[in-house]
């Protein structure tokens, strides 16, 4: 069995530090790609907040996952009218 070394770790890059902090300070949450949320899709369902699981996130929009099905939300909309769900890790 061959052996494989670990990956080295992802580059620093001070602006996606700087708009974690922001996001950390302002919402008490920063966004994970393959951890789950509840937020509203109004495709999915207009009136309550659902769990979905964010598969990208970028500096303006996030995609979602639910059902299978993928949906994508401006970042700062996301922000405000969403919280993480800890229990998913």
């Amino acid at each position: 069995m061959r052996y494989y070394p670990p990956l080295p770790p992802k580059p620093y890059c001070p602006e996606c530090e700087k708009r974690n902090m922001n996001d950390l300070m302002k919402y008490g949450f920063n966004i994970v790609d393959g951890a789950y949320y509840w937020t509203i899709v109004p495709e999915v369902k207009a009136c309550c907040p659902i769990k979905v699981r964010v598969t990208n996130s970028t500096y303006n929009e996030i995609t979602l996952e639910v059902n299978g099905k993928t949906y994508v939300k401006n970042r700062t909309e996301f922000m405000k009218s969403s919280w993480r769900d800890y229990d998913s890790f």
